[in-house]
């Protein structure tokens, strides 16, 4: 199938690796070429509230209601594509550490001379979240002086691969694979904070048919596995 249309998907970072994966798939099955961007959370809103031409966007479902409420994202469309736990990251070849309590990744943090994580005033959907974490265990006065601020997946893999942190946290699909860093592991199931992700069509999309069949191939079973060997929890089809 031959075509001149063009996609373009705005997509928050938890999203990219599963991305970079899918969408080649995508376009060798339907002929649609798909031009992907890539930002924190704060700054896929951005870009539709700057009025970047946008037929798809995929962020936190928190993202997807601001969006549907400003009038930039059609709320029929939004469904939830899946969800997201916390994770941390080392260097290769580190022995990889004890994340099974609370009390594990307390020590873990303590004794890091670095940590990389995401800027809790940065737009990033886990920020807030780190910092709550910190406080429930107790470290967020040593994080200030220890914390390497980023304010993407991206920046705390670049900060582990290149030593400047000694370990890392952010969305585990952001580490998973991620190139320079090994995934240690998820926060311990009690400190675990679920982000939910949707996606939505844009009210401005040039093709929003396409953008549909988009949506139903992210939610394809064959999508739902590649989105589960990245770290999602996905496969449902919930609403957003």
């Amino acid at each position: 199938m031959s075509t001149s249309k063009e996609m373009h998907v705005t997509a928050a970072g938890a999203y990219e690796h599963v991305l970079d994966e899918l969408i080649p798939v995508f376009t060798r099955e339907s002929g649609i070429p798909i031009q992907l961007t890539v930002a924190n959370a704060a700054g896929v809103i951005k870009r539709l509230e700057a009025g970047e031409a946008v037929d798809l966007v995929l962020t936190s479902a928190a993202g997807i209601d601001r969006l549907i409420a400003s009038g930039l994202a059609d709320r029929a469309s939004s469904v939830e594509i899946g969800r997201m736990r916390l994770g941390v990251a080392v260097a290769p070849g580190q022995h990889l550490p004890d994340l099974s309590t609370a009390d594990s990744l307390r020590s873990l943090l303590l004794a890091a001379p670095h940590v990389a994580y995401i800027d809790p005033k940065g737009g990033g959907t886990s920020g807030p979240f780190i910092a709550k974490l910190f406080e429930r265990l107790g470290v967020a006065s040593q994080m200030e002086h220890s914390g390497v601020l980023s304010k993407t997946g991206k920046d705390v893999v670049r900060a582990v691969a290149s030593g400047a942190a000694t370990c890392g946290l952010t969305q585990a699909s952001e580490l998973i694979r991620a190139k320079g860093v090994q995934f240690a592991g998820y926060v311990p199931a009690g400190l675990q904070v679920i982000s939910v992700y949707a996606g939505a069509v844009a009210t401005a999309a040039h093709v929003p048919d396409l953008a549909m069949d988009f949506i139903r191939f992210l939610k394809s079973p064959a999508s739902a596995e590649c989105f589960r060997s990245s770290g999602w929890d996905a496969g449902g089809g919930t609403k957003a």
